[in-house]
């Protein structure tokens, strides 16, 4: 009994991967490789300081102090510091070629980024209680398209395996990505929407819309009296972050280049979908959302393991996800 037991799940396991094989082999030059790096040193330092380390101090400080946000930041930036510095010195040749930097790029840039929209706010928009809020939420955005442009040109000009993927796979797998997005988005929808979100964290639990959810919405823009002009501009901003850069930009950090560094896939897999969830809670400090964000980042991180470190199929149900809620946004 047990041995047909064995046999029944080798055989399906090698049916499963002859299927993988057929339908998602890429030529040589565009595969995904998880094990690139040591993962037992390089691989436990990059999740230790941009994943473990960070999550434990959000925690800490929500529990403790939750108005102590701007104080997890600067810890935030720190640990994630001595991630980046541990791998330029270990592994500086593949930082840009390889595509270690992006992750890091990612979580660092819109502080400088900040800095600068900051400035340029300062000496250009008279700011007022009325309207306060309304540039807070722009501020944010162009924030964060500022930082994705930035890191998307960057991946254009040095990684070059990244757009031979993306362009073979539509070329000789397209088929595949329609079918695996579909199911994906079907996924987001049914099991993180209406079954956790929906029912476990507003229904079972009371918890109100998350709050990365609300900065998007525009902190009463497009419900306030700010005029058409100020409503329209906002709209399109929306569209060209949730549904343009902000998939690809976020496919290519949390699941491409987080994977290169994790070097290893089952690690790969738990901490990338869970780093996931944290970049969209954790320095809000809104853990009542920490179940639909991390399941959310399974589903993505699922998709780019089962399709052999293809972020392809990942980005595309990134897109179709963020637009039907860009969409249902709008309607509502």
């Amino acid at each position: 009994m047990e041995n047909n037991t064995k046999g029944f799940w080798n055989n399906l396991k090698e049916k499963n991967n002859r299927f993988r094989s057929k339908h998602f082999d890429l030529s040589e030059e565009a595969k995904f490789r998880f094990d690139i790096l040591n993962y037992k040193t390089d691989g436990m330092i990059f999740v230790t300081t941009v994943l473990i380390v960070p999550f434990i101090l959000a925690l800490m400080i929500w529990l403790i102090n939750p108005d102590y946000k701007e104080g997890f930041q600067i810890l935030y930036i720190v640990s994630v510091c001595i991630g980046l510095i541990f791998s330029c010195i270990r592994n500086n040749a593949g930082i840009f070629k390889e595509g270690y930097l992006w992750i890091y790029l990612f979580i660092l840039g819109p502080q400088l980024a900040s800095v600068i929209v900051s400035i340029f706010v300062s000496i250009f928009v008279k700011i007022t209680e009325e309207n306060k809020e309304a540039i807070n939420s722009f501020a944010s955005i162009i924030t964060m398209f500022i930082t994705e442009i930035t890191i998307i040109a960057l991946v254009l000009k040095y990684d070059r395996k990244i757009p031979k993927r993306i362009k073979e796979t539509f070329k000789k797998n397209w088929k595949e990505v329609i079918f695996i997005s579909l199911i994906g988005v079907v996924l987001l929808f049914v099991f993180v929407n209406l079954i956790i979100t929906n029912l476990i964290e507003t229904k079972l639990f009371g918890f109100e819309g998350s709050n990365n959810q609300e900065s998007l919405n525009g902190s009463g823009i497009l419900d306030g009296d700010f005029g058409n002009g100020a409503k329209i501009a906002y709209i399109i901003l929306l569209f060209l972050f949730s549904i343009i850069t902000a998939p690809l930009c976020e496919e290519i950090c949390m699941r491409n280049s987080f994977n290169l560094n994790a070097s290893n896939k089952l690690l790969g897999f738990v901490s990338s979908a869970m780093f996931f969830g944290f970049v969209h809670y954790g320095t809000t400090f809104d853990f009542g959302h920490i179940l639909s964000y991390s399941a959310a980042g399974f589903v993505l991180s699922g998709v780019f393991l089962y399709t052999k470190g293809n972020m392809t199929y990942s980005w595309t149900i990134h897109i179709l996800n963020n637009l039907i809620a860009f969409i249902l946004m709008l309607a509502i």
